[in-house]
């Protein structure tokens, strides 16, 4: 019982903190700016918004990449060498300890995408439509100009809505997401151990990076960078899409399973690097 309890307090401990509500806030504000122009349809048309826009929001280049350098920003702290954690360390045990960190990241991921998700639906505010369905401002977005008429921040692509439930769409979406974000962390974790923090973050903002690169090559070597590229995953929206012949997202079944394997790997890492560093504690947040 006490790993479980411990597991509580540090996952706790570590979404109420200054650092999450800094990530939250900017979160929030990104995507009220991106929901902004669906309002204004709504209120346009007098139609209400399904909730599910989320997945289309996610899937904009420009959207991941800010979204991606708030996580960096978020796990720059890594590996945890605050003063509090020396306790936790020789209270524990260095295996035990790491193990609870990494549990601890899975744990932030879920919960920092499905405040994604809850964001997206409450910028709607009034103007929400609680349905199951794509509603008909959705598909009147994918099927006409009006996302560039009313300066949608985001695409809607019928493929994907003819492609996907929306609900589906979504749990994907947070799924994936979680992953990748948990997978970032854990490779902030891993460089911070056998290397240092300053090559934890360059990684990782690199990682976020990429994204653009993947967006701006011909579709054909995109299709092949892309299998290496974990952020551009979060776009899916592009799932089983073909631009100019080519797959720009790799299938479901490679994302979870290149995702899991490496979370894994990782967590190898870590738990054999552990042993054997030297911690340097500070007093940072």
């Amino acid at each position: 019982m006490y790993p479980v309890k411990y597991f509580k307090q540090v996952l706790l401990g570590k979404i109420f903190r200054p650092r999450t509500y800094v990530l939250l806030v900017l979160l929030g504000f990104v995507t009220y700016l991106y929901v902004k122009p669906v309002v204004a349809f709504s209120q346009e048309v007098h139609y209400k918004a399904a909730p599910w826009a989320f997945p289309f929001i996610v899937s904009n280049i420009y959207f991941i990449f800010l979204f991606m350098l708030g996580i960096v920003y978020y796990f720059s702290d890594v590996p945890f060498m605050q003063y509090y954690n020396m306790y936790q360390v020789i209270r524990t045990g260095r295996r035990n300890w790491a193990i609870v960190q990494i549990a601890a990241i899975m744990g932030q991921s879920f919960f920092i995408m499905g405040f994604g998700f809850l964001a997206s639906v409450l910028c709607l505010g009034g103007h929400c439509e609680l349905t199951l369905g794509w509603g008909k401002l959705l598909h009147t977005s994918a099927l006409t100009n009006a996302a560039e008429h009313y300066g949608f921040l985001f695409s809607v692509p019928y493929e994907a809505m003819q492609r996907f439930e929306p609900l589906e769409l979504a749990a994907l979406t947070i799924c994936i997401g979680s992953l990748v974000i948990c997978f970032v962390g854990l490779l902030m974790f891993a460089a911070s151990l056998v290397f240092n923090r300053n090559v934890a973050v360059f990684l990782a903002a690199a990682m976020a990076a990429a994204v653009y690169f993947v967006e701006n090559i011909h579709p054909l070597i995109a299709q092949k960078v892309s299998m290496f590229v974990p952020v551009s995953w979060m776009r899916t929206t592009n799932i089983a899409t073909k631009v100019h012949g080519s797959y720009v997202v790799p299938p479901v079944g490679y994302m979870l399973t290149a995702l899991a394997v490496g979370i894994l790997v990782l967590c190898m890492i870590i738990l054999w690097k552990v042993k054997r560093v030297e911690f340097q504690w500070n007093k940072e947040d």
